[in-house]
């Protein structure tokens, strides 16, 4: 590899200091939760206009840009097929209320760090991988390839995108319509290489019975960290540890935990934990209400599965992990959404089998949505080991490959997750806060650079490889 042009490359990626962040603060600046779809816009305008931005942004560098009418765009170094493929996705999880940053106007910090939402889950990554390839390609780099930047606008909301969704005419699938690239990157974990990853799978859990003079919800789109309780008839005369009481016509009981990625589930549990632990002790809810409650404080801290029968563990995924995401009680009749990550000895099928049995026998309903199932992708080839061997040069570190994470990368052929690795919250922003699908959610520029200069040199590794 030569080491000249690598030094250049890095130069140049140091001078495109300003231009990341100038393009991440542009994207973060769209607010692209998931919402109705439109015409062309099968996940909704705000995704849609991050697609349009990032198809404007490629042809102003002269990229063969293509938008495949399905929710996904590209920005190619040339005419043709893309051989490698670099996805990112532009779409983002709701912000929620309780930011000390604005969510959707981002803030640069000495041009170290940038807030708001989606900086680091994925708009950062975005940012930093259009302005690599801007470099190479003002650099006139000869490729014998044909790299790509491929953005999609479903990945947080079950990548929709790639797989396509029944009765949606604009939704009809990247892979189901298009051929993938023979090599994809997704830079969308961490470093050094992802080549695995759990199954995911949503199960609902509702009550066989309605609650009684109150109503409990969690996890609204609007506001993720909130649990909340209103009683009809019960006015509560003393405090309840960790909640907020507001008395009127009906009297409000919530709760707030910081909002996290489900992959990172809590044992001491989230919003519906205070809440429910709250109301029970108050002895203010009848003994016909008391078992849900209890049911529901003890899901949300069986981050394992141990209660639903499916505490398995890989030597190669880990264990089980089981996030509850919310509450609703549209009915009266409480269900709670459960986001479950499951290692390869687990299926979607034997899961809802062991729920259902567990659920039965505590008076509970349940109900699940297959995700993804785990995958595995070859960790033996040249190109696999060189990747890694990179990431680990330049980070300075000694990083195994991994599995981990729910991206992309199950739904591509031959794909890893590479990368960037570029969640690291400002001192100015709160402890606990400042991660992905978080609170002020954060990116440091530095790391972003750092990735640059991984790919930087991986794309070359490429050019001299045979894949």
């Amino acid at each position: 590899m030569d080491k000249n042009l690598i030094k250049l490359i890095d130069e140049k990626i140091e001078e495109a200091t300003k231009d990341i962040i100038n393009d991440t603060v542009k994207l973060v600046n769209i607010n692209s939760e998931r919402s109705d779809a439109i015409p062309g816009a099968p996940f909704g305008k705000g995704a849609r206009e991050v697609l349009d931005t990032v198809l404007e942004m490629g042809k102003e560098e002269g990229f063969e840009v293509k938008d495949y009418n399905v929710g996904v765009v590209s920005a190619a170094f040339a005419e043709g097929e893309a051989d490698l493929g670099i996805w990112a996705h532009g779409d983002v999880v709701p912000a929620g209320e309780g930011w000390d940053y604005e969510p959707y106007n981002a803030t640069v910090i000495d041009d170290k760090y940038i807030i708001g939402r989606g900086v680091t889950d994925n708009k950062g990554q975005l940012a930093a991988i259009f302005n690599l390839l801007k470099i190479f390609k003002k650099l006139d780099i000869k490729l014998n390839y044909n790299p790509a930047l491929f953005v999609g606008s479903a990945e947080e909301t079950g990548m929709h995108d790639l797989k396509g969704m029944e009765g949606n005419d604009d939704a009809k699938g990247f892979i189901n319509v298009c051929t993938p690239p023979r090599l994809s990157l997704v830079p969308d974990g961490g470093f050094p290489i992802g080549y695995g990853a759990r199954g995911a799978a949503t199960f609902y859990i509702k009550s066989k019975t309605p609650l009684h003079g109150f109503t409990f919800t969690a996890g609204k789109k609007e506001t993720p960290g909130i649990a909340e309780a209103v009683f009809d008839n019960i006015c509560f005369d003393c405090e309840l540890k960790d909640c907020n009481i507001i008395k009127g016509e009906k009297t409000r009981v919530s709760a707030f935990s910081e909002p996290m990625h489900s992959a990172s589930a809590d044992g001491k549990g989230n919003m519906i934990t205070i809440l429910s632990s709250a109301l029970i002790e108050s002895g203010k809810i009848s003994d016909e209400d008391l078992y849900i409650l209890e049911f529901f404080k003890k899901l949300t801290t069986d981050v394992k599965g141990e209660m639903l029968g499916i505490d398995a563990e890989s030597k190669l995924m880990g264990k089980c992990v089981v996030a509850a995401l919310s509450v609703t009680c549209d009915d009266g009749y409480p269900e709670m959404t459960l986001r479950i990550r499951f290692p390869i000895e687990l299926t979607f099928e034997k899961m809802l089998e062991k729920i259902a049995e567990n659920c039965d026998k505590s008076g509970f309903t349940v109900r699940g949505e297959r995700r993804h199932d785990p995958y595995l992708y070859d960790n033996t080839s040249e190109v696999f080991k060189k990747l890694s061997d990179i990431a680990n040069e330049v980070t300075g570190e000694n990083g195994v490959p991994y599995i981990n994470g729910s991206t992309y990368a199950h739904y591509l052929p031959n794909a890893y997750i590479y990368g960037m690795s570029g969640n690291v919250a400002p001192p100015q922003v709160k402890s606990g806060r400042g991660g992905a699908h978080g609170i002020d959610e954060s990116v440091s520029v530095d790391r972003l650079k750092r990735a640059m200069r991984i790919y930087a040199q991986a794309l070359l590794m490429l050019n001299e490889t045979k894949w």
